[in-house]
């Protein structure tokens, strides 16, 4: 099944969190050449789930079902936060080189964001798993590694 069929199958069921972190039938694996440790291909996620259905149902309103369930994963658990960052930061990559089909709010979206950060920074700097794994401020230091980077190319920070 292929992602945008994911997507609209979780739409359909109310199960779009769970699509964009990539949980049980909605799971997309990472392309075999890309290395990283990450539970979901953000990539195909974004391009070929969500700016598919947003240009081919534009009734639907993806971008808008997009910053509502981000916004509701920044309120959840460690691991939503993380998915929800690595989702956000990928939209604003796409956003500033004109390859995002919408933007979102990401003035509501960011100030949330760096509020979830920052409520949970301890909880992040002791989870382990993907991107934290083996790094001594665990998931935190992936939060740094994005802020330095937004910081740099737009002079934005999510902390």
């Amino acid at each position: 099944m292929n992602a945008k069929i994911k997507l609209l199958k979780s739409i359909e069921k109310n199960e779009l969190i769970n699509y964009l972190e990539g949980v049980g039938e909605y799971k997309i694996e990472l392309h075999q050449w890309v290395g990283a440790y990450v539970p979901i291909d953000v990539s195909q996620v974004l391009s070929k789930g969500v700016y598919e259905v947003y240009l081919g149902l534009p009734e639907l309103n993806m971008d808008k079902l997009l910053e509502n369930a981000l916004l509701e994963m920044m309120d959840r658990e460690v691991f939503d936060l993380y998915c929800a960052l690595s989702l956000i930061f990928v939209q604003l990559l796409r956003e500033h080189r004109n390859g995002a089909p919408f933007r979102l709010d990401m003035e509501k979206v960011l100030e949330q964001l760096r509020e979830s950060l920052l409520k949970n920074k301890e909880k992040l700097k002791n989870y382990f798993e993907w991107e934290g794994k083996g790094k001594k401020n665990g998931m935190w230091s992936e939060v740094l590694r994005i802020d330095r980077i937004c910081k740099e190319d737009w002079n934005l920070s999510i902390i």
